[in-house]
């Protein structure tokens, strides 16, 4: 016999779930009566809050409808036009310049891919400014549809070695429903130099059937080619300042191992203020908070997950 579970124990058992190790809400977020509520309640959501999403302009508007139809586009950072990109492109281009001078850890299994430094993971006014530009929170919050959340950036440098390994495999991210990342390429991707991957939004949901791809995880070419024709896999080949934007929840992606040249990259990641995960993300130190919180509106504020706010507001 099926036992019935009230809408407020369902709340009080969602609740509970933020607290439980990632394997284990996987397998809590596919029990239907769960499940059920959880789709009522975000529906419901949504609704609610397209009646008060931002307005964006012509440019936004197309980068929205091309996320909603492709799941990802690409658009040079200067026909942004966001004041903040060349103090944020400093710094950016710094920190990967600090990256050729590291090696991968060698007691992680993706040892292919160099991350920031100890002395880096801490938030750098001049990219969280850039990250909070209201421009990309408009498109970002249209496109999500709920009040949405900055979580981290992430500076990658992916060694030219050829080999398969985390992140290098097709995948789904599953932080939240809707994700979007904002991939900024700090060098030339060209054929070899290890382009972000993707596969279109239709084609990944007919994929995901025939995969039966309901527990997450990587998957190897093989695996994938047995489902979408290579000819389908896009390749973001672009210059040094191109932006791709993705929603990594909905398209199958990877970054596609670099066999000739290095890619240094930059990556923003956004999900409603409500994800299903939120990452520690990085300190934010007394002196730069001051800097923060005279330089952003209370919007902008609004986007930062508040473990990380706490020992400043």
């Amino acid at each position: 016999m099926l036992m019935r579970i009230s809408a407020n124990n369902l709340y009080s058992i969602a609740s509970r779930v933020k607290k439980i190790p990632l394997k284990l809400k996987r397998e809590i977020y596919k029990i239907p009566p769960f499940q059920a509520f959880q789709e009522q309640a975000y529906q419901k959501a949504l609704t609610e809050h397209s009646k008060i999403l931002p307005k964006l302009d012509s440019q936004g508007m197309s980068i929205l409808e091309e996320l909603r139809q492709e799941g990802t586009c690409i658009i040079p950072l200067e026909e942004l036009g966001l004041s903040s990109t060349d103090t944020m492109m400093s710094t950016a281009l710094t920190l990967a310049n600090h990256l050729k001078f590291h090696s991968p850890r060698q007691d992680q299994n993706n040892n292919c891919e160099v991350g920031s430094s100890t002395e880096d993971l801490r938030e750098f006014p001049e990219i969280l400014l850039w990250a909070l530009e209201p421009k990309l929170l408009d498109i970002v919050e249209n496109y999500i549809g709920l009040p949405i959340i900055y979580q981290y950036f992430a500076m990658r440098r992916s060694l030219a070695d050829g080999r398969y390994s985390g992140i290098r495999r097709w995948h789904l991210d599953w932080e939240d429903r809707r994700i979007i990342k904002i991939i900024i390429y700090l060098n030339d991707v060209n054929v070899g130099g290890g382009p972000y991957e993707y596969i279109s939004r239709n084609i990944t949901a007919e994929a995901i059937k025939k995969l039966n791809y309901y527990n997450l995880g990587y998957l190897s070419d093989a695996e994938m080619a047995a489902a979408v024709p290579k000819s389908l896999w896009t390749s973001c080949l672009a210059k040094k300042g191109s932006v791709v934007i993705s929603d990594t929840s909905s398209v199958f992606h990877r970054a596609q191992p670099p066999t000739q040249k290095e890619r240094f990259s930059i990556t923003f990641c956004y999900t409603s203020a409500t994800p299903y995960v939120v990452w520690n993300g990085r300190k934010i130190f007394q002196e730069h908070w001051e800097i923060i919180n005279s330089n952003t509106s209370q919007r902008q504020k609004n986007c930062l997950p508040k473990n990380r706010l706490a020992q400043f507001v």
